[in-house]
């Protein structure tokens, strides 16, 4: 956007820097803005560490700024030629934070720290240059900004999460990129390094930056936990201030011990992944019984409110892995990991295991339980109980009750429950149908099996959404199973959570909010009901809190494309349509198999205007589909949204024509109408949805494409009779 002269100033006889927007770029109206914003944050501030401003003026349209001329070369052609020896690093970092500070309680937040605006004297000290990116601050608010919230700014290797989310509006953020270049000013690397954006994105925002030992072993132990700190996802886990910061450098840098520091890093346990169980039967046949334990510990450890425990959809990933603990740690962003062995002799259980710090890389605790099969939820409740104590995590009393008094189980029954949920978990069309049976004949064996229930009602409801069977008989059934299941166990949270997820999907959204309140409720850590939580919530507006569920459910389920594709979904319907954009690519980043995550992302797309991305992610969405119709819909909204209704409406025709032979969504083609402003056709094609039990419903009162028919007396009265006028969803 600009160019930097080296230039004499004929009045003062010194040497200055001129700083001026390029000819190519000087009509852009935000651009003269930002570079006047940048003279202003620069007029604030005072400093050594900050490059001085001497004068902003115009002349012949062209707006230029007299800087300080600072000789030395850029912090990153330093880097360029390794690492700075620790005791430099520190002193130079130091040196950073105090201009960072004195930035910041003058109301300045920069936004683009990195290597290549920082300055090095001839003597070695460090200055802050281009201050283009920077907001300034008002009493801890964004005041006068200039770009929109939402909006990504900064250079990617040194953003935030939260600037990835286009809400570096604190100096914390400042203090997350000053640990980025204190990480490669230690190492010489970046604490993440992909060749691909969005494989950088994904690490900044759920990756655990290698450990600072781990590349250079001299460093202290103190240098290492402040850098970790600055490199918090969470800001509120980071120093809140980079004094702080360069107070903690400098009494490292004298020799001060830990003790004496202005900031200290807890060393709790807080978070753990549940790595799967070893099958050492040798028994293909049994891995069923291993990935069941697996299951069933993540479960038990999840109820415990204060431990974040990685969803076994993540930790799945890691089946076989040749990847360390700390390495796998450091994927998943936890603290500690429990790995161990399932063994299954006739009708005895052994359980190998052993808990492992993911910092220090040493065990913590190991053992091993031998017991009847009959009594494995006791085993399961006595392992949760011995990690809680391990590391030093309280248990409410309420989750001390639910992980006592467990009672025997039918051993055969608790097999077929098994193998029903491993079928449950593949999700292709055969294995949810093998997992109907699982769960029926664990059901026959034991008919009080609440949690046989409740999978049952998992694998029918999945069928009857996903297409695989007649909703109309599926779904009945589905209910039914899942209230038999809190019949039979008012506490079971998959219970609730299966209930929760067919209502919302067949009509009965606030009764769906209600079961799946209750779900997370009773299990904190239930992933998939935290993600169908957000997705009820956002049906009745309430945006804040679905994305707080659906970030939730992220936090649990780092590795889910699923869980990314319906945060992309919710902030869409929020209609935060560049933030969407960020969780759709996510999405595809883990897997880019999935259709609806290419659909989700050429929506948003389309929504911003940019329509040749989205008709080649709508194209790449039909391809993926196996003959779904959501991504040629999608090209008929697209079709609408660049003004060519002809074939929008010559592709309506053929979805209308096609009911007779296949399954068209009456849904899809009622928010078609109402895009194209067929305000009377899209009513009756909705009617025809509501006696469909269309899922899609659950959107009607979100959907963007609906605006259209809104204001029609029509469009109340339905969304009454869907339940979904009340706000509180009750």
């Amino acid at each position: 956007m600009g160019e930097v002269w080296k230039a004499h100033d004929a009045n003062l006889d010194r040497i200055v820097a001129v700083k001026l927007i390029r000819r190519s770029v000087s009509w852009d109206d935000t651009a003269r803005e930002r570079f006047r914003r940048e003279a202003l944050a620069l007029s604030r501030l005072s400093h050594s560490g900050v490059a001085t401003v001497f004068d902003f003026d115009e002349q012949d349209g062209c707006d230029f700024l007299v800087m300080e001329y600072v000789s030395g070369g850029t912090l990153a052609s330093r880097l360029s030629t390794g690492p700075l020896p620790v005791n430099e690093a520190l002193l130079v970092g130091a040196a950073i934070a105090d201009a960072l500070d004195n930035a910041h309680r003058n109301g300045v937040l920069h936004r683009d720290l990195k290597p290549g605006n920082i300055v090095l004297t001839s003597d070695g000290n460090p200055k802050i240059l281009d201050f283009g990116l920077a907001v300034l601050l008002s009493e801890n608010a964004v005041a006068g900004r200039i770009t929109e919230p939402g909006l990504i700014v900064g250079s990617l290797p040194y953003m935030s999460p939260e600037q990835l989310y286009g809400e570096a509006d604190d100096v914390r953020s400042d203090i997350y990129a000053l640990g980025a270049m204190l990480f490669e000013m230690i190492t010489g690397e970046r604490p993440f390094a992909k060749d691909r954006a969005g494989a950088l994105m994904f690490a900044i925002i759920n990756t655990a930056p290698p450990r600072l030992r781990s590349l250079q072993p001299e460093v202290p132990e103190d240098l290492e936990r402040i850098v970790a700190a600055c490199l918090e996802k969470d800001p509120a886990n980071r120093p809140q201030s980079a004094k702080v910061v360069a107070e903690s450098l400098r009494r490292i840098h004298d020799g001060v011990t830990s003790g004496s520091l202005p900031f200290r890093v807890s060393d709790a346990i807080r978070s753990i992944a549940v790595l799967p169980f070893r099958n050492v039967s040798n028994d293909p046949t049994q891995e069923y019984f291993a990935d069941g334990m697996t299951e069933a510990v993540i479960s038990d450890l999840a109820r415990i409110k204060a431990l974040r425990v990685i969803s076994r959809t993540s930790a799945m990933k890691y089946k076989g892995t040749q990847l360390s603990v700390p390495e796998v740690a450091r994927d998943l962003n936890v603290d500690a990991v429990l790995e161990g062995s399932a063994l299954l002799i006739g009708n005895r259980v052994r359980v190998s295991i052993q808990l492992i710090s993911a910092r220090a890389d040493t065990t913590l605790w190991a053992d091993r339980y031998d017991r009847e099969l009959q009594d494995v939820l006791a085993l399961q409740s006595d392992l949760a109980r011995t990690v809680a104590r391990e590391i030093a995590i309280q248990l409410t009393p309420t989750e001390e009750a639910r992980l006592t008094h467990r009672g025997s189980v039918n051993p055969e029954a608790h097999l077929e429950f098994l193998k029903s949920r491993q079928s449950f978990f593949s999700g292709a069309p055969d294995s949810l149908a093998a997992g109907v049976r699982h769960a029926r004949r664990a059901i026959e064996l034991e008919p009080q099996l609440a949690p046989a229930w409740a999978a049952l009602a998992d694998c029918l409801s999945f069928q009857a959404i996903r297409g695989m069977v007649a909703a109309g008989e599926a779904i009945p059934d589905a209910i039914a199973a899942a209230k038999k299941a809190l019949d039979l166990d008012p506490s079971l949270a998959e219970g609730h959570a299966a209930l929760g997820f067919v209502l919302s999907h067949t009509g009965d959204v606030a009764g769906g909010l209600r079961s799946l309140q209750k779900a997370v409720e009773l299990n904190p850590g239930l992933t998939h009901a935290h993600n169908l939580l957000g997705r009820t919530l956002y049906a009745f507006e309430r945006h804040d809190e679905a994305l707080a569920a659906m970030h939730k459910s992220m936090s649990l389920d780092p590795l889910s494309m699923i869980m990314y594709t319906g945060a992309g979904d919710a902030y869409y319907f929020a209609r935060q349509y560049e933030k969407s954009v960020l969780h759709y690519r996510m999405a595809l980043e883990l897997d880019a198999r999935f259709d609806g995550s290419h659909t989700g992302l050429a929506r948003s797309l389309e929504a911003l205007g940019r329509f040749d991305e989205a008709r080649a992610r709508y194209e790449e969405g039909r391809r993926l589909s196996g003959g779904a119709l959501g991504p040629s819909l999608g090209l008929a909204h697209l079709a609408v949204a660049m003004g060519n209704h002809d074939e929008a409406r010559r592709m309506l025709a053929e979805f209308e024509a096609a009911r007779s032979t296949q399954v068209v969504s009456a849904w899809g083609i009622a928010v078609l109408h109402a895009d194209l402003g067929d305000i009377d056709d899209a009513f009756e094609w909705l009617e025809l949805a509501l006696e469909e039990h269309s899922g899609g419903l659950i959107v009607l009162r979100v959907h963007p494409r609906l605006d259209s028919i809104r204001s029609d007396p029509r469009y109340l009265p339905l969304v009454k009779r869907l339940g979904l006028d009340d706000s509180t969803g009750n």
